[in-house]
């Protein structure tokens, strides 16, 4: 995947399904709209566990990196 993400942009991204959106600071704000954006998580609809998930790419890049979900 050629796209750049930082380093607290990926540890968001691994730790999606825990993420509290209301608990946001503005630079994470900031980093999951841009996630959004670049189709790495979306919106769940049954926001039973989490307001978030990954998609079909962001599980593929978390995989090229080696890392899985709750790792940075």
């Amino acid at each position: 995947m050629s796209d750049d993400l930082t380093n607290s942009q990926v540890a968001l991204l691994c730790a999606i399904e825990e993420h509290d959106p209301s608990r946001s600071t503005r630079d994470e704000q900031s980093d999951l709209e841009r996630l959004i954006a670049r189709e790495y998580v979306k919106p769940k609809r049954d926001h039973s566990h989490s307001a978030f998930e990954l998609t079909a790419k962001g599980v593929a890049f978390l995989g090229e990196r080696g890392a899985g979900l709750n790792e940075a």
